[in-house]
């Protein structure tokens, strides 16, 4: 890094405008825009970021950033779309023996590790309701998410793992609705990030949840 980007970033730190310096070296400048914008879009909200302040964090001119995305809505799309695709969720190609890693793949959702995620996700909702595109974009990753979770679960129960009686699309959406309520953890149990207790009840309440066997 050199000491000119360096002395920019040191200056973002003390506004809490910097983003995280674990972007891979050889990263492409769309790659460091989209990290960058990741971070301080997480951590300060839509209406709190500009073009120039995400320009800034990842080493580039306010004029740069213009080649790569048209506008602040263009590039939060894409961190939003991207942030979606990331999401932890259980893998269908696994078969059955997917829905038994669903209650771990659930409690990484009060892990240190996912807490731009978690931030993210709750600025992707509240940005739903301004703007139609997240929330066409939102409703269908939600849709596909319960989708996947609900195939995991039916071959799960045809593997005679979870009760069969349960509606396996019903117990899919109960598994999301739970994962919603962990991305609040900062604003409702801060304390409980990373607290191997709360990770491992999560954990077992999923599995409950399920009626796993």
């Amino acid at each position: 890094m050199s000491a000119k980007r360096a002395k920019s970033r040191a200056t973002l730190r003390k506004r809490g405008m910097a983003a995280d310096d674990d972007v891979p070296a050889g990263s492409s400048t769309r790659e460091r825009i989209l990290h960058s914008a990741l971070t301080l879009f997480a951590r300060h909200g839509f209406g709190g970021v500009s073009m120039p302040a995400i320009a800034k964090a990842s080493g580039i001119t306010a004029g740069a950033i213009y080649k790569h995305f048209q506008s602040k809505d263009d590039l939060f799309f894409e961190v939003v779309s991207r942030t979606v695709r990331s999401a932890p969720l259980p893998e269908t190609e696994a078969g059955a023996s997917a829905a038994a890693l669903l209650p771990s793949i659930v409690a990484t959702y009060t892990t240190p590790g996912l807490k731009l995620l978690r931030q993210l996700a709750l600025e992707i909702h509240s940005a739903s309701g301004k703007h139609p595109k997240v929330r066409r974009m939102l409703r269908q990753s939600l849709e596909r998410s319960i989708a996947q979770i609900s195939s995991v679960v039916a071959l799960a129960q045809a593997n005679g793992d979870i009760e069969r009686s349960l509606d396996a699309e019903l117990l899919a959406s109960t598994v999301m609705v739970f994962i919603m309520g962990l991305m609040h953890m900062e604003t409702l149990l801060p304390h409980r990030v990373g607290d191997p207790e709360w990770n491992g009840f999560v954990r077992d309440r999923v599995r409950a949840l399920m009626a796993m066997r």
